[in-house]
């Protein structure tokens, strides 16, 4: 993914927002979480550049409101979450957020204005699941598409689950980083805890 399609990306949702089973799902509703998530985000970091212990709490807010984050940990790591131990787990769940910022929070400081997101359309997605499709219109530069999978939890609560920005996905993007990083470790995962404190740190 291109440095400007993903900083859009970034900047609109602030992250992947993964969640748990789910139920069937309207259209309309689909698209207001979208919008919705758009607008939170868009206001959250308005104003800024924000300092990134307030960038963290801000990001936590959203969070809060659109994130499963142990599911998504599970699902960044694959099959180094289940070999990992419960303190494990545990670790790299509280280092996702701080991580997240350190590493794009920069992409939304420069963001020199809010991109304009138009619903293009949805359809079905699987497990009662909708794609929606938008467009992030910037002033002055080619629009970049996102599909936006929304999901209704049995918990009752509607979630984002993906984000596809002109084909690449970012859990895809970090997913592949982190796996390399234990890789290179020889399957340890804790050196992509020191990997990920370094960069929070730096």
């Amino acid at each position: 993914m291109g440095y400007r399609s993903l900083r859009v990306a970034v900047f609109v949702v602030l992250g992947l927002l993964l969640a748990s089973p789910a139920r069937a799902l309207e259209a309309a509703a689909a698209e207001a979480v979208v919008r919705s998530a758009v607008a939170d985000a868009s206001a959250a970091f308005e104003g800024g550049p924000f300092s990134r212990d307030e960038k963290r709490a801000r990001v936590s807010r959203l969070v809060e409101k659109y994130v499963d984050l142990p599911f998504e940990s599970e699902l960044l790591l694959g099959r180094h979450w289940r070999k990992a131990s419960p303190e494990q787990r545990s670790t790299f769940t509280e280092l996702l957020i701080p991580f997240f910022v350190s590493t794009y929070g920069s992409m939304v400081d420069s963001a020199k204005v809010t991109p304009e997101v138009e619903v293009i359309g949805s359809q079905p997605g699987g497990g009662g699941a909708v794609v929606v499709h938008t467009l992030l219109k910037t002033p002055g530069e080619t629009p970049v598409t996102v599909d936006w999978t929304v999901t209704g939890l049995e918990t009752g609560r509607t979630v984002i689950t993906d984000l596809v920005a002109q084909d690449i996905g970012l859990v895809t993007t970090l997913k592949a980083d982190f796996t390399a990083v234990i890789r290179s470790a020889g399957g340890d995962i804790e050196a992509l805890f020191a990997a990920m404190r370094k960069k929070i740190t730096g």
